[in-house]
């Protein structure tokens, strides 16, 4: 046969083949009709394979084919898998593989999951329609779980979303993104919505609370229906708080377990021993300190219905609307800072301030008494009168001189005092609620020789009951002060006496006297140490008696020990 260089010559530009060499070309190909004969083929045979019952042998299938083997469920599989085997679920129709630490879907179609394609490191453009995601684990389809460690996967939870390293979501219809976030609860919790890492790390049985914000609500077992906004803000907020509002960093990071219905605000408003009810705080903390309650800008109370300031208010002055005759009040403010409202003076009426410079008052000032229709009249010539036609007192530069018919000047009122030509000075009062001299205020700090004394001053000289009474007296903090006088006949050996059970819920003691009748010491004293050898300490719960130089001295050789105190009590409120 020639070959096929030979057959080209016969059909070069300008040949006329002829029969036979058109049929030698023809003979050189086998035809589509032909059977090719097996000698006829380069081919090694011996490595083909055979069909047994239109199925490949085993013998004859690559390795990593004949390590395919079938399984009824997905739970029948052994533990740990081998690679290079396929394993396929009867009841799915699901092909895995082993990964060396899991099981993971190679299955192809047209549904999948996120797992399934990020495992395979499959790309398409076709949309993923998903029905559940577990990344790392298994989980009920109607939680969206993606984290890195299947021990940390919860297939309790339902209707929870759950992104991030390390967060567990315990419970049902959680919002949860952040890493090791939301690690600790229980089966209880409900409805949580947790972003930020290491935040709400200690949540039992919590409901209903939403905290944004790095480490923030970090140890909160029980709380219930917060809002918690703020780079650690409520980090250690304590067990049981529950309906408060926080925002700002480090904002309320120490309040104290079984706080509720507070709303705080401010950065490092950090609170130490407080348990707050109801309670607004508005305050920036540079410091980072522990604060209270009162150091707050702006701090309340929601039940109580009371807000402070605690610095200058101001107001833009063009923004005050002109006031009119519609307006009718005048805001007011005690020393302690409370306003109140009082009824606007008639424009018509001399203020208590007096005139303005140079708008002096004109004609005469008639004063009107309404029980009797009377009047008091000052007019020009500084004449005072008792009503409209009788002249009594006559008014002068420095003093007010009283008048009689015919003696001329009885007595006279200046800066010094009241001085009369009769000698014993006599005031009187009339009406059925007489109450005698009275000062406006509490003089008795000020008493001196010869000067009359208030009751207040009396009472305090002169009571020493063995109940307790109220002096009258306030503290500095407008809390009522309380006196009681005990006596003790019998001394501890060890020289100790305990108080607080007999002042009971004493917050500050205001005073205190002391008598003491010690007759092995040749002595009977008032106050608190004896020439600088025998010594008596007080505190709010306990009085110590020392004797210096002996320190193992029986006490019980006292003979008696008289204590009056004077103190406020925890459960007042100021007046």
């Amino acid at each position: 046969m020639r070959t096929k260089e030979e057959l080209k010559v016969y059909f070069e530009n300008g040949d006329i083949p002829k029969q036979e060499e058109f049929w030698e070309w023809q003979e050189s190909y086998w035809h589509k009709e032909e059977k090719i004969p097996a000698e006829k083929l380069n081919y090694d045979f011996s490595k083909k394979a055979d069909l047994v019952d239109g199925v490949v042998p085993a013998s004859q299938l690559p390795s990593y084919v004949d390590d395919v083997l079938e399984f009824d469920t997905f739970s029948n599989f052994p533990p740990a898998g081998e690679s290079g085997k396929i394993y396929i679920t009867k009841d799915h129709n699901k092909l895995y593989r082993w990964t060396g630490a899991r099981y993971i879907d190679i299955t192809q179609g047209e549904l999948g999951t996120l797992q399934s394609v990020t495992d395979r490191g499959n790309e398409t453009t076709k949309s993923i329609n998903i029905q559940g995601i577990s990344y790392g684990g298994s989980s009920a389809l109607n939680n969206i779980i993606i984290n890195d460690k299947v021990d940390d996967l919860n297939v309790n939870s339902s209707n929870t979303i759950s992104i991030g390293k390390n967060s567990k979501p315990y419970g049902s219809d959680h919002l949860i993104i952040g890493n090791s976030t939301y690690v600790t609860s229980d089966g209880s919790s409900i409805g949580n919505t947790v972003i930020g890492n290491s935040s709400y790390s200690n949540g039992l049985s919590s409901n209903d609370n939403t905290v944004i914000g790095y480490s923030a609500f970090g140890n909160a077992k029980q709380t219930n229906g917060n809002t918690i906004i703020g780079t650690y803000a409520a980090n250690w907020g304590g067990d049981g708080n529950s309906l408060n509002i926080i925002l700002g960093q480090n904002a309320g990071s120490a309040l104290s377990a079984g706080s509720s219905s507070n709303i705080i605000v401010g950065n490092n408003s950090a609170f130490a021993n407080a348990q707050l009810q109801n309670s607004l705080y508005i305050h920036n903390n540079k410091s980072g300190n522990s604060v209270t309650l009162s150091d707050a800008l702006i701090s309340g109370n929601f039940v109580d219905r009371y807000v402070n300031l605690n610095g200058k208010l101001s107001i833009t002055p063009n923004q005050i609307p002109a006031a009119d005759s519609s307006y009718t009040k005048n805001i007011v403010a005690r020393p302690d800072g409370t306003f109140g409202w009082e009824d606007k003076a008639s424009s018509e009426s001399v203020p208590l301030a007096g005139t303005m410079s140079n708008k002096p008052v004109t004609g005469d000032i008639v004063i009107k008494d309404m029980a009797n229709n009377s009047f008091t009249r000052l007019s020009k010539g500084a004449v005072f009168c008792s009503d409209k036609t009788q002249n009594g007192t006559l008014m002068g530069h420095s003093t007010f001189t009283f008048l009689e018919q015919f003696d001329g000047p009885v007595a006279e009122i200046t800066k010094k005092g009241i001085t009369t030509i009769e000698p014993t000075y006599l005031i009187s009062c009339g009406g059925a609620d007489v109450r005698g001299l009275s000062g406006s205020s509490d003089y008795t700090n000020n008493v001196t020789d010869l000067d009359y004394i208030q009751k207040k001053y009396a009472d305090r000289q002169h009571s020493y009951s063995r109940e307790e009474v109220k002096t009258g007296g306030l503290w500095i903090d407008n809390k009522p002060i309380y006196r009681k006088t005990v006596v003790f006949s019998q001394i501890p050996d060890h020289g100790i006496i305990q108080i607080d059970k007999i002042f009971e819920d004493m917050e500050v003691i205001v005073s205190n006297n002391m008598f003491t009748e010690w007759y092995d010491m040749k002595a009977d004293f008032s106050g608190n140490q004896l020439r600088g050898e025998a010594f008596i300490s007080l505190q709010k719960e306990f009085v110590q008696f020392q004797l210096k130089g002996i320190p193992n001295y029986n006490y019980s050789s006292i003979n008696s020990f008289t204590l009056t105190l004077e103190y406020t009590k925890k459960g007042d409120q100021p007046v």
